[in-house]
């Protein structure tokens, strides 16, 4: 009797252990599952955030081959990788940008912007904020050489809308290009001080100083600054500027991109001409100004430049950037004078003593 009381304990807990190791094993695969699901998720935002800084040594413990089979059993990791192609290529593209960090100002200019006269080379300059023609008076801080710069992108760009324009029988002008923050920072104080109306009979009788800001005509921002962005008019094949109905930074209604009221036919459809020219090449006008335009895809649309405006090629050496801006002096020639000779062209070893 005693035997069988203790085979059937022994039975029941036999019984009683081999129901919890299968509850545990059930237990252990959900858990697990669910540190999958969290380490998928993790692997995605470990990667981005090893894309957006190179530095970072997070995915180190992740081989590229891990990465491509969780993206193979995971929708949403596969829209962030797809192909082994696509990841290396945001890789070299995360290099090439922490590349561009660790230049100068003026070594990224060297390296990303061109002079789009190299680019499109029947172009005619006008650099207004190099001269003293322009709604303050004076050259502009930031300003040293009358050139227009761009970044690559924006210039090929221009360079098919010139191309097109060019099959008409016109050629663009342009007034300005890139520009400096230190030339915005100068426009803001330019306005504030109200005492100076030295330019306003040319570029705005019709408005008070003080509501330029307010009307959108000056900001205390600017595009030209990323470097895509161009105030440019057409001209004839001789260089004569067609009537737009109004010249570049007339600060007037009648210089809005979709104001008809005043102005000719003729003058009309030469705005419609350069508008749909840029437009059909990739950029987009300003609704207070015929003349801007901005590259829809610029590549910098975060950055505010603040190198000078000056030729490439002088660049790179000690440039002579005046921190007193508002009397900054033109650029001068870096060419340095040729050092004679003074050595005689025959040397005669001189006798041992």
């Amino acid at each position: 009797m005693l035997t069988k009381h203790i085979t059937y304990c022994l039975n029941l807990v036999m019984l009683l252990s081999f129901s919890c190791a299968l509850l545990f094993m059930q237990s252990c695969d959900s858990c697990s599952d669910k540190k999958t699901g969290k380490q998928i998720q993790k692997t995605k935002k470990t990667r981005k955030r090893s894309i957006s800084n190179p530095d970072s040594t997070a995915v180190d413990s992740l081989t590229l081959d891990s990465l491509l089979n969780d993206s193979l059993n995971n929708e949403e990791v596969s829209d962030s990788i797809d192909t082994q192609a696509d990841y290396l290529a945001n890789e070299e593209q995360a290099d090439s940008v922490m590349d561009d960090k660790l230049l100068t100002p003026e070594q990224f200019a060297v390296k990303n912007f061109v002079e789009v006269k190299a680019v499109i080379p029947d172009v005619i300059e006008e650099i207004r904020y190099c001269s003293d023609h322009n709604f303050v008076g004076r050259r502009i801080c930031g300003y040293l050489e009358p050139v227009a710069l761009m970044t690559k992108e924006g210039a090929e760009a221009l360079k098919k809308a010139a191309d097109e324009l060019r099959k008409k029988g016109y050629r663009i002008k342009i007034f300005d290009a890139y520009r400096p923050d230190d030339a915005v920072q100068h426009f803001r104080r330019w306005v504030g001080d109200l005492n100076d109306q030295k330019m306003k009979d040319e570029f705005y009788p019709d408005i008070d100083k003080e509501l330029l800001f307010k009307e959108g005509y000056i900001s205390s921002r600017s595009k030209h600054c990323h470097g895509s962005t161009v105030d440019l008019t057409i001209c004839d094949t001789t260089g004569v500027e067609i009537d737009m109905g109004g010249h570049f930074d007339f600060f007037s209604e009648t210089s809005h991109a979709n104001y008809t009221d005043s102005l000719t036919e003729l003058q009309i459809n030469n705005r419609a001409v350069l508008r749909k020219a840029m437009e059909n090449n990739g950029f987009k006008g300003a609704g207070t100004e015929w003349w801007h335009f901005s590259l829809v895809d610029e590549p910098y649309p975060e950055s505010s430049f603040n190198f000078p405006v000056r030729r490439l090629q002088n660049m790179l050496p000690k440039a002579n950037n005046n921190s007193n801006c508002n009397n900054a002096k033109p650029a001068k020639n870096n060419a340095q004078p040729a050092i004679k000779n003074t050595r005689p062209a025959v040397y005669k070893a001189k006798p041992a003593k």
